[in-house]
């Protein structure tokens, strides 16, 4: 999917993507966004990789003879993990129940390692952010990360981030460190999909709940795609336990992460698992749309 036209945090792991209410939305999105654009040329590795249309992978039995390995590492045991922890349990009871088979693994893969060491995030947001906003001339009062901060106009939840990344560039030993680490980390995942025979992977989008509007997220599992450029697909795995300031409960997210260009086998896991168990219900404040 091209990012040309999306501000940037990191073109060497930003991706676009649907997200939408159910899966057959996304796949139905998916065929119209997905495909090369000489705008964006990483979409090229797309030409003959990808299907005309994906939407002959909503299959209702595509969790049957599946082989998924299920992350541990990206578990938590702590309190504060129980809620996701147990709509885990209850999400891969239904993916079992469903035909798939699950492997536990244990592979020590530490999502913070990953954040503070492995990703180039903050490497490349100068060079990427700047090179969006100047490419948007008059139209943009701000063409540098310097310009922003001094503004006042940046969320207080990325101020931090923005005055690292101001002091940090592509041209540096630093970076080129992680991005081997990157290739190697990717390696790690493909050779432990392989010896194991596994279709694809699947944890917790993050180890604990969402934390209120305002707050900073912490143990989130996303990173793990980002930085091995790997598809993957989250699906609603549930919702903690009702509280006063969440009286539906919490939703809880589930993802499913793949090899290279296996975006047809995520799709058809994620249905399935969707259509058995019906997990996604929308908010309180949603009106009736009918």
């Amino acid at each position: 999917m091209s990012r040309d036209g999306i501000s940037p945090y990191s073109l060497d792991q930003d991706t676009a993507g649907p997200i939408c209410r159910t899966v057959e939305d996304a796949v139905r999105v998916l065929d119209v966004i997905a495909g090369y654009d000489p705008a964006d040329p990483e979409t090229a590795w797309a030409v003959g990789n990808a299907p005309e249309s994906y939407m002959d992978y909503l299959c209702p039995d595509g969790l049957k003879g599946k082989r998924i390995g299920v992350l541990r590492s990206l578990f938590g045991d702590k309190p504060e993990h129980e809620d996701v922890n147990a709509a885990m349990k209850r999400s891969l009871d239904a993916m079992k129940e469903g035909g798939a088979e699950l492997v536990d693994v244990s592979e020590p893969i530490d999502t913070n390692y990953l954040v503070s060491k492995v990703s180039v995030h903050l490497h490349t947001l100068k060079d990427d952010l700047e090179g969006y906003l100047k490419s948007l001339g008059d139209k943009c009062a701000y063409h540098t990360v310097e310009a922003l901060i001094a503004s006042g106009k940046i969320h207080p939840g990325i101020v931090e981030n923005m005055k690292t990344a101001a002091g940090l560039s592509r041209d540096s030993d630093e970076y080129r460190s992680r991005t081997l680490k990157r290739l190697a980390l990717k390696t790690q995942v493909m050779k432990l999909m392989a010896d194991l025979k596994l279709d694809a992977l699947v944890y917790p989008h993050q180890k604990r709940l969402a934390v209120p509007v305002g707050e900073t997220q912490v143990e989130r599992n996303g990173v793990l795609g980002s930085a091995t450029g790997l598809p993957s697909i989250a699906v609603p795995a549930g919702f903690s336990r009702p509280t006063e300031t969440a009286p539906g409960g919490v939703p809880i997210g589930l993802e499913i992460l793949g090899r290279p260009w296996s975006e047809g086998i995520l799709i058809s896991m994620a249905y399935a698992f969707e259509q058995r168990t019906g997990f996604r219900k929308p908010p309180f404040s949603t009106p009736p749309l009918s």
